[in-house]
C-alpha cells in the first residue's frame, strides 16, 4: 500500500521526468535528430500519447506506436527508448517505463549485482549495410544541395593534395601547433571557403565556430571580411579568365567572333558577396569548459534548423578544444579524480563529434595546442619534446591529424602554405 508521502514523491518524480528536454540528455546526435524531426522535444512527449497510455510500455503496441510516429522500425524505436533510459539512469532518474528490461543474468542482475540499462535490440549491422547507408546519406545530402563536393578546399595546393582534395566532410580533423603557427588563420580560411558555390567546386554551406579563446569575436571579424573579399575577387577573376580562354578557343577553331557580352560580375551567383559569406559563419563565444560542453551538445538542434532553412552547415570549428580543459586542469592539478573526469569527458566528446560529423555530413575541425612531454631514449636519458595536448585517448579518436612539423613559433603559417 502506497502512503501519501510516497504518492507525492512518485508524482513529483513523474513531473520532473515529464519536463526534461531531450537536448539536456547525453544522447547521440542521430537519436536527437530523429526525435526532434518528429516533434518529440521532452521525455514527456515520448511517454504519453493521445490516449494517456505509455508509448514505451513493455507491450509491443507501445513500441509499434512510437515506431510508426518516428517512421522507423520497431527495433530502432526500442533502441531509442533504451538509449533515453540509459541517459536518465546516468543522471539518477527513473526510466521512461516502470519495468525496464535489465541486461545481464537471467535473474536481472549483472556480474556485480548492479543492474544496468542496455538495449535488448542491439542487432549488428553488416559492413555492406553500413556502406549503403553512408552512400544513401551522401546522395540525400547532395539532392538537397547544388554541390556534390566531398571536401572543403583550402586553396593551398600542397595541403589539399596531402588531404586528397581538401578537408573531408563527415570526418573529425585536428590541427595542432604552437601559438602563431597559423591554426586560426587556416580555420578562418576554411570557414570562408565553405561558402564557395557548388559550380566552382565548393560545398556551398555555412560554418559554425566555437570560439573558446576570443580570436574570432574581436579582430578576427576584420580578418574574415578580408578573406571573404579575396575569395569573391578570386572566383570572379577565375571565371573571367575561363570565359576568355573559351572565346580564344572558339576563334582558333574557326567559330568566328564570340558575341557573349556577359559582365564579370554576372559570372558568379548574385548571393556570393563578402556580406553573404559572413552571414553564413555563426560564432558561439564560450567562456569556460561547462559552457563549451553545453554549447556543443546542443548543436544538433541548431544544425537541424539550418538544414530546414536550406542553409546546411558544412564545417564546425572548435578553437580551441584544449583551451578550457587545460585551464580547468591547471586549477585542479592535484586532484586525480579531475584528471580521470577530463579524460572521460574528452572521450565522450570525441565520439559525439565523430557522430555529429557523420549525421550532418559536415567537417569537424578541432584546433589543439602543443605541450611538453618527457621523452626517454633507449639509454634512459630524458629530454622534452612537443606533442599535441589532450593525451593519447583524444589522439586515437580523430580521423586525421595535422601537427605543425616545425616547433619554431616564428613561422607565421603552417607548412608555409601562404608563402
Amino acid at each position: 500500500m502506497t502512503t501519501v508521502a510516497e504518492a507525492i514523491n512518485i508524482t513529483q518524480t513523474q513531473q520532473k521526468l515529464l519536463s526534461i528536454p531531450l537536448l539536456s540528455l547525453p544522447l547521440r546526435p542521430s537519436t536527437l535528430t530523429a526525435l526532434l524531426r518528429r516533434g518529440f522535444a521532452t521525455t514527456g512527449d515520448i511517454m504519453i500519447n493521445n490516449t494517456n497510455t505509455m508509448k514505451t510500455g513493455n507491450d509491443d503496441g507501445g513500441i509499434e506506436n512510437l515506431a510508426e510516429e518516428l517512421g522507423c522500425s520497431v527495433s530502432q524505436s526500442a533502441d531509442y527508448v533504451h538509449e533515453i533510459n540509459d541517459a536518465l539512469y546516468s543522471i539518477g532518474l527513473p526510466p521512461l517505463t516502470a519495468n525496464t528490461t535489465i541486461v545481464g543474468r537471467t535473474d536481472g542482475t549483472t556480474k556485480n549485482n548492479n543492474p544496468t540499462l542496455r538495449s535488448t535490440n542491439n542487432i549488428p549491422a553488416t559492413a555492406a549495410s553500413l556502406l549503403r547507408s553512408k552512400l544513401n546519406s551522401h546522395m540525400q545530402q547532395n539532392s538537397n544541395s547544388s554541390s556534390t563536393a566531398r571536401q572543403i578546399v583550402s586553396f593551398s595546393q600542397p595541403l589539399d593534395m596531402l588531404l586528397g582534395g581538401g578537408f573531408a566532410l563527415s570526418e573529425l580533423t585536428e590541427i595542432a601547433g604552437l601559438p602563431g603557427s597559423g591554426k586560426t588563420q587556416l580555420a578562418m580560411q576554411l570557414c570562408v571557403d565553405a561558402r564557395l558555390p557548388g559550380k566552382y567546386g565548393g560545398v556551398e554551406g555555412c560554418a559554425v565556430v566555437i570560439d573558446a579563446e576570443g580570436s574570432w569575436s574581436g579582430a578576427g571579424v576584420d580578418r574574415l571580411w578580408s578573406l571573404a573579399g579575396a575569395l569573391v575577387d578570386h572566383v570572379k577573376s577565375s571565371a573571367l579568365r575561363k570565359m576568355e580562354a573559351n572565346k580564344a578557343k572558339e576563334m582558333a577553331n574557326g567559330g568566328g567572333a564570340n558575341t557573349d557580352t556577359t559582365a564579370p560580375e554576372e559570372l558568379v551567383p548574385t548571393w556570393f558577396t563578402p556580406e553573404s559569406i559572413l552571414d553564413g559563419i555563426h560564432i558561439f563565444r564560450v567562456h569556460d569548459e561547462s559552457e563549451q560542453t553545453c554549447t556543443l551538445y546542443n548543436l544538433p538542434q541548431f544544425l537541424q534548423d539550418q538544414e530546414e532553412k536550406g542553409k546546411p552547415v558544412k564545417i564546425l570549428v572548435i578553437d580551441s578544444l584544449a583551451f578550457h580543459y587545460r585551464v580547468a586542469s591547471s586549477i585542479n592539478s592535484s586532484n586525480k579524480g579531475n584528471f580521470l573526469s577530463t579524460t572521460t569527458s574528452l572521450t565522450r566528446m570525441a565520439a559525439f563529434l565523430q557522430e555529429l560529423a557523420s549525421e550532418f555530413d559536415l567537417a569537424v575541425l578541432a584546433l589543439n595546442h602543443l605541450t611538453n612531454k618527457l621523452d626517454k631514449d633507449s639509454t634512459g636519458a630524458g629530454g622534452m619534446k612537443l606533442v599535441p595536448a589532450l593525451g593519447e585517448s583524444w589522439a586515437h579518436s580523430v580521423t586525421s591529424r595535422l601537427p605543425n612539423p616545425n616547433p619554431n613559433p616564428n613561422f607565421a603559417m603552417m607548412f608555409a602554405m601562404y608563402q
